[in-house]
């Protein structure tokens, strides 16, 4: 009798709880769920990149005449051969250095420095309450106001400091001086400006960290350095390779605030220009459309030279990065 209605109940799709169509009422709900996940960051995908960058990706290839009525367009590679030769110049190789170089000085100098003192206020450490306000303020000014106020110290007070109170003779503004003069306060700012929000991440999570976890690394005897090394490090990695990731996509589009100082000019030295900026001036001051396509050329070059290598650090830290466990 058992086996009789054993066998009634699996041929019975209703009895079963089996639909005819093999699909079960829980992998059915799955599948709504994971589809009413995946809807809004595939939209915001399509709209904000496919979208907003489809005629970009068209521009690449056009050349368009505006001196006919109306204008002509012709579809090519010209633009991408032009943009081979600009980066070919030394002028567009020393903007490519320096987005490189600010790229490297900003996570070899911030990312340690982040970390360090993201350790220190997550231990409550003596002032770890004022060294996170004073981190953080400079992120809540307006960066132009910010990059205004450190202008002025740097290019006016701190001379006049330097000459009243150390004496030192013939002393110039930092933004006054020497092309790499000027550069190294561009890039203080920036560091300086960066603390806020990395070390508000960093800190955010380390607190996240269960206490027992901290204790029962006290327990069996590891220092403060071994402790963070071997136990908060770790557990923050995630956050950090974040910050790793989308610095290496943005590496060659960020303008590292030469604008804030510089504003509408070329005026920066140009070991200070970045590509970022260079492109920002051109798309900017484009007298005629017929000036976009090659700006978009050069946008989707970049483009292919920035992915394959974020791929690749993404793959490096999460196969060579430190695992929570």
């Amino acid at each position: 009798m058992f086996r009789q209605n054993a066998e009634k109940t699996m041929r019975n799709p209703k009895i079963s709880g089996k639909p005819k169509n093999g699909l079960s009422q829980g992998k059915r709900n799955d599948l709504i769920c994971y589809i009413a996940f995946m809807v809004w960051p595939v939209l915001q995908f399509t709209i904000f990149y496919i979208a907003v960058n489809v005629n970009s990706f068209l521009l690449a290839f056009q050349k368009i005449d505006v001196t006919t009525k109306p204008a002509t367009v012709t579809w090519g590679l010209w633009n991408f051969e032009a943009v081979f030769k600009l980066i070919a110049t030394d002028q567009m190789k020393i903007r490519i250095w320096a987005s490189v170089k600010s790229f490297l000085i900003m996570h070899c100098v911030s990312v340690p420095l982040g970390l360090f003192f993201s350790y220190y206020i997550y231990k409550k450490m003596f002032g770890a309450g004022a060294f996170r306000v004073l981190l953080f303020t400079p992120s809540i000014l307006s960066a132009v106001t910010t990059a205004i106020l450190f202008f002025q110290f740097a290019d006016r007070a701190l001379p006049k400091m330097l000459t009243d109170i150390f004496k030192v003779e013939d002393a110039v503004g930092l933004f006054s001086g020497t092309d790499k003069g000027k550069y190294a306060a561009v890039m203080f700012y920036n560091l300086w400006i960066s603390f806020g929000t990395s070390v508000l991440m960093y800190s955010n999570k380390m607190i996240s960290i269960s206490p027992e976890i901290s204790e029962a690394a006290k327990l069996d005897g590891a220092s403060g350095i071994k402790e963070f090394w071997y136990v908060t490090l770790p557990l923050t990695y995630p956050t950090l390779s974040v910050f790793l990731i989308t610095g290496v996509a943005a590496m060659f589009t960020n303008q590292y605030n030469v604008f804030s100082f510089y504003g509408w000019s070329e005026g920066a030295p140009i070991n200070v220009q970045s590509i970022g900026f260079y492109l920002y001036l051109k798309a900017q001051g484009a007298t005629s459309k017929a000036e976009y396509p090659e700006l978009a050329a050069f946008g989707l070059i970049l483009t292919a030279v920035a992915v394959p290598m974020t791929l690749l650090v993404r793959w490096l830290l999460e196969k060579f990065g430190p695992s929570e466990d």
